[in-house]
């Protein structure tokens, strides 16, 4: 088995579930919520794990610390302030509770990737995937800045940040891209990943 990462692996569970109609960080894939799913396969990969969320009593089950954010309603900027603040490492992954296909393999390449960098992020086809992504205790500065001045996407902060983007090229290898960064955002999402699941024989 190899070494756990030093690093903080943080799942963000702060975000509303309006296009599922109910809490999907308690949706069940492979017999598990989501969010344990997260927790469980973190905990084998990090030093360190730490879930974001403004209502830790729904997630007393899973033993695990809990933070929250500066104030409701700031959404994932807020959490990565959270997680970053929380973290006893420089670097911490993130990624969003309804992500249930994440790679040990691509996040232990993300993690190597990170020093003398403040963010490390795939970029599919061009496009960031910041809620998968690498960042370094660097960002808080930025991130401060903008939560004040109400720019609250998670891209606000890297202009101002040592930003890595892992290409098309670097991520091939490690499998489906459609499915590694993918989001159970509706029902049909959350049908098509455990039959996604079930193809692959409940395999982690």
């Amino acid at each position: 088995m190899d070494a756990k990462m030093e690093a903080c692996g943080v799942i963000l569970a702060g975000g509303r579930s309006s296009r599922m109609g109910r809490n999907k960080a308690l949706l069940e894939l492979g017999g598990e919520p989501l969010i344990q799913r997260l927790v469980r396969r973190f905990s084998a990969w990090f030093r360190q794990v730490v879930v974001v969320t403004n209502t830790p009593e729904e997630y007393a089950f899973l033993g695990v610390p809990m933070v929250r954010d500066r104030a409701p309603g700031l959404g994932p900027l807020a959490g990565l302030e959270a997680g970053l603040k929380a973290s006893r490492y420089e670097h911490a992954f993130f990624c969003a509770v309804d992500m249930p296909f994440v790679s040990e393999a691509l996040v232990r390449y993300l993690v190597a990737a990170a020093p003398g960098y403040d963010v490390v992020v795939p970029a599919p086809g061009g496009e960031y995937e910041p809620m998968h992504a690498v960042y370094s205790r660097g960002c808080l500065p930025s991130i401060a800045r903008n939560l004040e001045a109400g720019n609250l996407r998670l891209i606000a902060i890297f202009p101002d940040v040592r930003v890595r983007e892992v290409s098309d090229a670097e991520l091939a290898p490690f499998g489906d891209l459609r499915r590694l960064f993918f989001n159970c955002n509706t029902p049909a999402d959350l049908d098509l990943a455990r039959r996604w699941l079930g193809e692959e024989g409940r395999s982690p």
